[in-house]
């Protein structure tokens, strides 16, 4: 008996965090870096019976010889019930740092998540869904190799049979990093073979500025021969890093930095568990 799609018609569930640290506000930056991501999913053929948002948002600055500024904020939200398909599902995270001077440290990291728990797939029915994202790194530095900046981002949404969630059964992963100055640029995706991804990358390696952007759209479709339950984990994570050398006094001044930490997690259950497989 397939179950009850009225089920999942009354849920709103919102996550949003933000966290920021400044130590002696720049006026320019000699050092700058950036890692932005966001990621929608929309057009789902069925509603999950339970939701989690979750984001996180965490910020250090240290200075004896420099002023920087570390910022970072994420949201994540799934509206099952949303009367716009296109805004039924999707969070962004940003993390971003800037320092200018000698002896200094900033770090940003924000982090950002939803899952969909238990979308009825009756057999011989297709479970499908849209998408669409990107990921964007930025990184700028005045006096290598004085100064430093690196950034990193990661997107990835994983399926999994609800009974079974330590392997999944389809995936995509979008990742990038840069290293200002630095060898380890890289940015590239990969998926399963039910997910049909469109991939448009951007990017300079090399010297004292450096990006890599990347938009990515596609579906997921896959036709199950068996009743199932699905459950569907989608994440994302944003670094950031700028610093220029750190001397002993810097070092031993690590313990009083400032950190600034913001999570916030909502969840509610539709169903009992124990009903969610029904004759």
């Amino acid at each position: 008996m397939k179950m009850n799609k009225t089920i999942a018609k009354k849920l709103l569930l919102f996550a949003t965090v933000t966290s920021s640290v400044l130590a002696a506000a720049p006026s320019l930056a000699a050092t700058f870096a950036l890692s932005k991501g966001s990621f929608d999913f929309r057009n789902f053929s069925t509603d999950p019976l339970e939701v989690v948002t979750l984001a996180e948002a965490d910020t250090f600055v240290i200075s004896t010889g420099g002023d920087v500024i570390a910022e970072a904020n994420a949201e994540s939200s799934f509206t099952p019930d949303s009367l716009d398909p296109l805004k039924r599902a999707r969070n962004k995270s940003l993390s971003t740092a800037e320092g200018e001077g000698s002896n200094y440290r900033g770090v940003a990291e924000s982090f950002a998540e939803l899952i969909g728990y238990n979308f009825f797939v009756d057999a011989g029915e297709t479970f499908s869904f849209d998408f669409n994202g990107f990921l964007d790194l930025i990184t700028m530095i005045d006096n290598p190799p004085a100064e430093s900046a690196s950034a990193e981002g990661t997107v990835v949404f994983e399926l999994y049979h609800s009974d079974d969630l330590s392997t999944p059964i389809d995936f995509f992963a979008l990742s990038g990093n840069l290293e200002t100055l630095g060898d380890d640029d890289f940015l590239e995706s990969a998926h399963s073979e039910n997910v049909f991804a469109d991939n448009d990358f951007t990017k300079l390696f090399g010297g004292t500025e450096e990006f890599a952007l990347a938009d990515v759209q596609g579906y997921y479709e896959r036709t199950f021969e068996t009743a199932t339950y699905l459950t569907l984990v989608e994440a994302k994570t944003n670094k950031v890093t700028v610093k220029a050398p750190e001397s002993s006094n810097l070092l031993g001044l690590l313990f009083f930095g400032l950190l600034s930490i913001g999570y916030r997690v909502k969840t509610k259950t539709l169903t009992d568990k124990s009903k969610l497989l029904r004759d």
